[in-house]
């Protein structure tokens, strides 16, 4: 009774704040401040607000910088928004690649996600050396190492790639737009996701003219599924833009969950 009183109380309150708060307000993006700031080895930073039913429940920062020659890094902070902060789920993801004649080579890939009552990490190194220093072992494939620890424990799991060109899931977004800047549009990757072994099918499905925050659009729309999976992301990626995603919608079969906005850009 006392847990119904609760649930009915918390709802309340979401549903007044919706009513007398702008959505604009009550969004604000994620992560420290201090690593979202434009650099000079910054590449860009774009900012997201997540929306179900027109409400923002979230907001989503991505910052994609150079460290060093051929090294780049891919970090992603997304959070609750406003009202929504009473469910705390904050999440930063970093994954470090080289880029070297126009591909991506994966070195490392992080998770971390905070909620109330508990942290879930998971990080994965790609293509681990043998003790004999060869980036092959000696079955012919590359090995990738994961880490995980969540609700239900900690545990190691082993990835093997036939090709070593195993990617995750933020490497992979930077290889794609590569791609496309060249006309490539239905690719297959393999990608270590979260500790599990995914393809990932990007195919064309579009070309679109929409609004965003730069105005009437040029897009390209793109469909994303994850074979064996029953989620797919239908992504409008900004022609004349470096091909930067403006629109997102995620899908669990045919239901759409959410969509994302981009809401703001700094190259």
């Amino acid at each position: 009774m006392i847990r119904q009183l609760k649930i009915s109380l918390l709802n309340k309150i979401i549903f007044f704040s919706i009513i007398f708060f702008p959505q604009e307000l009550l969004a604000k993006p994620c992560g420290n401040p201090n690593n979202l700031i434009k650099g000079e080895n910054t590449i860009f930073i774009a900012t997201y607000d997540l929306k179900k039913n027109k409400v923002i429940f979230g907001t989503n920062t991505n910052k994609f910088h150079k460290i060093a020659d051929d090294m780049y890094g891919f970090e992603i902070y997304a959070c609750t928004s406003g009202i929504f902060k009473i469910k705390k789920d904050d999440r930063k993801e970093t994954s470090l690649f080289y880029i070297k004649n126009g591909g991506v080579e994966t070195s490392s890939y992080s998770f971390n996600r905070v909620l109330k009552n508990r942290t879930d990490k998971i990080a994965t190194t790609f293509n681990v050396m043998d003790p004999s220093g060869k980036k092959l072992w000696p079955d012919g494939k590359c090995l990738s190492h994961s880490a995980i620890q969540n609700k239900d424990g900690k545990k190691e799991v082993k990835h093997k790639d036939s090709n070593c060109r195993a990617l995750d899931r933020l490497s992979v977004q930077i290889d794609y737009r590569e791609k496309l800047k060249y006309g490539e549009y239905d690719v297959e990757y393999f990608v270590i996701d979260k500790g599990r072994e995914r393809k990932y099918i990007f195919e064309l499905v579009d070309a679109q003219v929409i609004d965003t925050i730069f105005g009437k659009t040029e897009t390209i729309l793109v469909k994303k599924i994850i074979e064996g999976n029953k989620r797919n992301t239908l992504t409008w990626y900004a022609i004349n833009h470096a091909f930067i995603p403006v629109k997102i919608e995620q899908y669990r079969k045919k239901t759409l969950k959410f969509t994302a906005y981009l809401t703001s850009y700094t190259d």
